[in-house]
């Protein structure tokens, strides 16, 4: 499965994938304020963080800052290991691999969480258990954020409002006073349905985490769990569609198990 051209992606079939996957991220970014004080996708807010934190002298809290985004980095790189990297010495992306690392790791903190590994859920940014987690869940957005960005040549951004947004914006001009062609404008009016659609599951996303987190806990990761292993797999079936190649649906499935 190569990266995607932007008509494939804006397909009305894999808006709800889009809109998926913003849910998990708005549950996961609301889940790390409740759990640790702190969001985890907003690095754009931790690098003001350590900025403030550095030139007030505060040395030890730039560096406790500074590790949120840098997780979100290390997240993206293990993605590229399998994606982008991969395209650069002309192999297939394993896109599957990567959305694999999703539930693997949710599963683990949701354990770690209710066996009291974290502490009590809520409380300050103190420990060392508490930046596990934090680190942990920033990584998980930097590895979803990354994955599915390259897999749709940086059209859908899932983890983050800040560039979407920002597209949208413009692209709202462009179709509301520009002069573009009948199949441009359709090519921006479905640009736009995917990015309001990616925002609203996003600010859905955030809405039921913080009413379900604060009466389940650590427990309510099993929402994020419960959707990445759908979005694992419509990963895994969309790398060798049936309709497209001729063959079973369970192909990318037996491929990847098979390597």
């Amino acid at each position: 499965m190569e990266t995607w051209p932007k008509d494939k992606v804006l397909k009305s079939k894999y808006l709800p994938l889009w809109a998926l996957l913003s849910f998990q991220a708005g549950f996961i970014n609301s889940f790390g304020f409740l759990a640790c004080g702190r969001f985890v996708s907003h690095v754009t807010g931790f690098g003001t963080q350590v900025g403030l934190a550095i030139g007030e002298g505060k040395w030890a809290f730039a560096l406790e800052m500074f590790g949120t985004p840098f997780f979100f980095i290390l997240g993206a790189f293990f993605s590229g290991l399998y994606t982008s990297a991969r395209q650069a010495r002309n192999l297939p992306p394993r896109y599957e691999r990567v959305s694999a690392a999703l539930p693997v790791l949710l599963l683990i903190l949701l354990i770690s969480g209710v066996q009291g590994l974290f502490g009590p859920f809520g409380e300050d940014l103190l420990y060392l258990h508490d930046f596990v987690l934090l680190f942990s869940l920033s990584f998980a957005c930097g590895l979803q954020n990354a994955c599915f960005t390259t897999l749709t040549g940086g059209f859908i951004r899932t983890t983050h409002l800040t560039g979407l947004s920002t597209d949208l914006g413009i692209d709202l001009s462009k179709s509301m006073f520009g002069n573009g062609s009948r199949a441009e404008q359709s090519v921006l009016r479905r640009s736009n349905i995917s990015r309001i659609a990616c925002f609203l599951a996003f600010a859905a996303g955030s809405i039921v985490s913080i009413r379900y987190s604060e009466d389940h806990h650590y427990y309510s990761l099993g929402v994020p769990l419960f959707t990445s292993c759908i979005v694992f797999g419509f990963t895994v079936l969309l790398g060798k569609p049936g309709t497209e190649t001729g063959k079973s649906r369970f192909t990318g499935l037996r491929s990847w198990i098979l390597g």
